[in-house]
């Protein structure tokens, strides 16, 4: 479920957005995205309505494109108007509408790359890689032990495809290129061609595919989940320009051309402040394909907390960074939370990001160490790691669902912080070997439930039933369910948690949006036990939601007259 949506409208911004640096201790307001032609405003329909109705219905507020029909989703690309938005809010069948907002990768630019720590002695494995920096124990992510990867957690069975949303991916590097690249079906959200070089200028999105899949093939670096053609493959997507900006639009039109290709784990390695109905939207399109979104929280931990997104959206993993070994600024505590981190309710777990050694073009010299290598840190090198173990273990339970995916990355983290979930850890840094080995726990077919529209054509509940959840009071705080009541019926709920605190509603025919208005019925407080009794006012599709209001634990659901 979004945020309530707010939107500060910047007057005079560029054809090119440029991202003004927040004064300290001050959150960046959200900025808008615009182009020689205008701004793009997102348009969310209440179904997947056809092309020829889409256009029917927005006639005249622009020139009209497709950003992700199949979630009901279009752009109409205009000047930057106010009044724009509420005109389209009053045409038929538009559930929300929102201006694409600007994004960023999350690379710590400019900051003082230490060396890497010395390689930790490792268990000789049979058949080691000889890839260089693998070799030589320079990937301390892979090599430390405390990390917990290790070889034997990879390439049996094969893993899914994964998709790097980023800058594009350098295909003429000897890392990535030859008849036996992991590269498949590149292509560009900026330009529309299937074609997805990396164009960016610090060669951030070749890059993140090493850290998350480079092949075992002797040269440079080993992924966390290597590639390789046919079994392992990557999916690269241009998301952003050269200086590494991209928008809503491209990230959610990216979102959607990596789903229908076949990814199972997406990597963006970007975020902004600003909440979009829309893109909650194809965050929740894609998990009910069973499709993990991972997401960088930022690198404004030494400044402001303010949630980036789309590491702030229900159904995302966000990422913070650990340190190496090496002790300097950014890391005074060994193998501890990078201070640049970001800190706040978006962060679910913490992976290597600092120190991390990767491919990128070979014209990139900022933190080289060899003619297409560099050293890199942020939160967006923290993230591939997790997409590369999400991908592992996607691979070991076939028929697994995001929603399993996601609850056992943060199942099997290992404490950092404070005991339980915090803002600096989330739930702490992530376990390969424990979420890859241990069994998956049971799936939520609800899932994802947290708002009205996402279970509008969802099985209702049984007058007389029983169904389980798991309340988490950080993330996704909130579950809808359908039920059908008539006229004068008694509707009696009750719920019960062990570890976490609980709110329920009720919520009339025709509500939009759980976000908005007021339930028929809803507890005063909350409780690990809430009760709530209520007789129907008409007959229809009526909403039960259930709030977690703080802690996090599964929780038993009871639907009784």
């Amino acid at each position: 479920m979004p945020g309530k949506h707010a939107l500060r409208w910047l007057v005079g911004l560029a054809a090119a957005v440029v991202l003004a640096a927040p004064a300290m201790g001050q959150a960046a307001a959200p900025r808008l995205a615009t182009g020689a032609d205008g701004a793009s405003l997102l348009v969310t329909f209440r179904d997947a309505p056809t092309e020829p109705v889409v256009r029917a219905a927005l006639e005249g507020l622009g020139r009209i494109q497709p950003a992700a029909p199949e979630a009901g989703i279009w752009a109409v690309r205009a000047p930057a108007d106010p009044a724009l938005r509420e005109r389209a809010l009053r045409r038929p069948g538009v559930e929300s509408a929102a201006w694409s907002l600007a994004r960023r990768s999350d690379e710590r630019r400019g900051s003082n790359q230490a060396p890497v720590a010395p390689p930790s002695p490792l268990t000789p494995v049979p058949s080691a890689p000889t890839d260089e920096y693998f070799a030589n124990g320079r990937q301390w992510a892979l090599t430390t032990p405390a990390t917990t990867w290790g070889l034997d957690l990879v390439g049996t069975p094969p893993r899914p495809r994964i998709a790097i949303l980023d800058s594009g991916v350098d295909s003429t590097h000897p890392e990535w290129s030859g008849p036996n690249s992991p590269l498949v079906r590149p292509y560009s959200a900026q330009t529309g061609r299937q074609s997805a070089e990396d164009w960016g200028k610090t060669g951030h999105g070749t890059h993140v595919a090493g850290s998350a899949a480079a092949p075992i093939n002797g040269l440079g670096v080993v992924g966390v989940a290597p590639g390789a053609l046919g079994t392992a493959e990557v999916i690269p997507v241009q998301i952003s320009d050269k200086d590494g900006y991209s928008t809503d639009e491209t990230m959610i039109k990216g979102i959607r051309y990596a789903v229908d290709n076949g990814a199972k784990v997406i990597n963006i390695s970007a975020g902004g402040v600003g909440d979009s109905p829309a893109f909650q939207r194809i965050i929740d399109w894609a998990f009910a394909r069973d499709a993990l979104i991972v997401a960088s929280v930022g690198n404004d931990g030494q400044d402001y907390g303010a949630v980036n997104y789309p590491a702030g959206y229900w159904n995302v993993l966000g990422v913070a960074a650990q340190c190496s070994g090496v002790v300097n600024a950014d890391c005074p505590t060994p193998y501890g939370l990078a201070t640049f981190s970001t800190r706040n309710r978006s962060v679910d777990l913490v992976a290597p990001g600092v120190d991390i050694i990767s491919s990128v073009p070979p014209r990139i010299t900022q933190g080289a160490v060899s003619p297409g290598y560099a050293i890199k840190e942020g939160t967006s090198m923290a993230t591939p790691f997790v997409v590369g173990v999400a991908a592992e273990v996607f691979a070991v339970n076939p028929g697994a669902s995001a929603y399993q995916v996601l609850m056992q990355l943060i199942n099997t983290a290992t404490d950092m912080g404070p005991r339980g979930r915090d803002a600096a850890t989330g739930s702490g840094l992530i376990n390969p070997r424990a979420a890859i080995t241990l069994p998956l726990p049971p799936d939520d077919p609800y899932e994802p439930n947290s708002d009205i529209p996402e279970v509008r054509r969802a099985k209702a509940l049984s007058p007389v039933a029983t169904t389980r959840g798991f309340a988490d009071g950080w993330n996704d705080t909130v579950d809808v369910y359908p039920l059908i009541l008539r006229k004068g019926q008694t509707l009696r709920l009750s719920a019960r948690a062990t570890r976490a605190r609980l709110k329920l509603a009720l919520w009339p025919p025709g509500t939009r949006t759980i976000t908005s208005g007021s339930p028929a019925a809803a507890n005063r407080g909350s409780s690990g036990a809430p009760r709530l009794g209520y007789v129907a006012t008409r007959t229809g599709r009526w909403y039960v939601s259930v709030r977690a209001t703080s802690g996090r634990s599964p929780y038993t659901l009871r639907v009784g007259r």
